[in-house]
This record gives structure tokens, sequence and C-alpha cells, in this order.
């Protein structure tokens, strides 16, 4: 099995890292949200961005 380093992002005006985090929590989380790009990287350092609301 491979290990992988998964990274979403996003930018939150908030009034402390604490709300900012839980700003995010919040909108990964909710069924209408459309956070659903992510960059993943491979144990080798390849970097692979994958929409999962991209049909294949």
């Amino acid at each position: 099995m491979t290990m992988y380093h998964v990274i979403w992002e996003i930018d939150l005006d908030a009034e402390s890292p604490k709300e900012a985090a839980e700003m995010a929590l919040e909108i990964h989380r909710s069924p209408d949200s459309i956070a659903t790009v992510f960059n993943v990287c491979d144990e080798d350092g390849n970097l692979t961005q994958v929409d999962l609301n991209e049909e294949e």
C-alpha cells in the first residue's frame, strides 16, 4: 500500500486560527460543498490533482 499526502486548501477570513479551521471543516463536511479538488502527493513526490466531481 502506498502512503499519500492529501492537501485541500481554502482561504478564509476569521478571528483566529481555530475559527478558520472550524469554518473550513464545516464547509468541507457540507453536503452542498464543492470542495472536491485535492492535491495528492505520493511517496516519490509525484503530485496529482484529483477532482472528485469530475467524471472519469
